[in-house]
């Protein structure tokens, strides 16, 4: 009898991938995982009662990537491999895994529930994996600092040397003055300017710039100014 713990869902078995697969992502991970975010948004769209982006999450049926791949070939930018990928990717975030409560109804392509249900193996492994991922964020999370450095921070702000705000009189960015090469200057959390290029043309609500640092962000328009040249 198997005693060893298995991974819920499709993880264990159907979504390894193929060595022929593994041939297919020899892209930099970087770009693969684009590629697995982008196809997780088709899955999104395509079968949007069976993933859901926002809202709620339930069990998915064992065996749903057979379903997704009898349809895949009719789906334009889904490769098995990409479904493999963003199939994983979906059922091991922790809104995925908080839904796996034994006694909860699975749900087949279509969002309708099935017979199969939650067991008790798959909810303790999903407990398992959420402590986990929990315990490695804490362990990432960079400590707050309790020392004399922020009181003097503090004080030096209140006191009479402190530096006021920086002013910027720029122009308002919007959709049609936003545009790729673009240089701008962008609100930090730090409540001050920062110069940077848009990176690519601005969409109604958002633009992204890559500042002087090198870092590339997706911004909304109300953090982005252009500034103006003296005449």
């Amino acid at each position: 009898m198997e005693t060893q713990k298995q991974e819920p869902e499709q993880i264990k078995n159907e979504v390894q991938p193929s060595d022929i697969e593994k041939k297919e992502n020899v892209s930099e991970d970087g770009t693969r995982l684009e590629h697995i975010k982008e196809a997780l948004e088709i899955l999104y769209k395509t079968f949007p009662k069976a993933f859901v982006k926002d809202g709620d999450i339930k069990p998915l049926k064992i065996g749903i990537f057979d379903d997704i791949k009898d349809r895949a070939s009719s789906i334009e930018g889904l490769s098995l491999s990409k479904v493999r990928s963003a199939l994983r990717m979906y059922t091991t975030r922790l809104k995925y895994l908080y839904s796996l409560k034994a006694g909860a109804h699975r749900i087949d392509i279509d969002g309708n529930e099935i017979e199969d249900v939650v067991n008790a193996e798959h909810e303790a492994y999903a407990k398992e994996k959420i402590s986990q991922i929990n315990a490695k964020r804490n362990v990432n999370k960079k400590p707050v600092r309790k020392d004399n450095k922020k009181n003097f921070k503090q004080n030096r702000v209140q006191g009479k040397g402190a530096r006021k705000p920086f002013k910027v009189d720029g122009i308002k960015g919007t959709q049609d003055n936003l545009k790729l090469g673009t240089n701008v200057l962008v609100l930090s959390s730090e409540q001050r300017f920062v110069r940077g290029v848009v990176a690519q043309d601005a969409s109604k609500d958002t633009v992204r710039v890559t500042l002087n640092s090198g870092l590339t962000l997706t911004l909304p328009l109300d953090r982005v100014l252009l500034p103006k040249t003296s005449n």
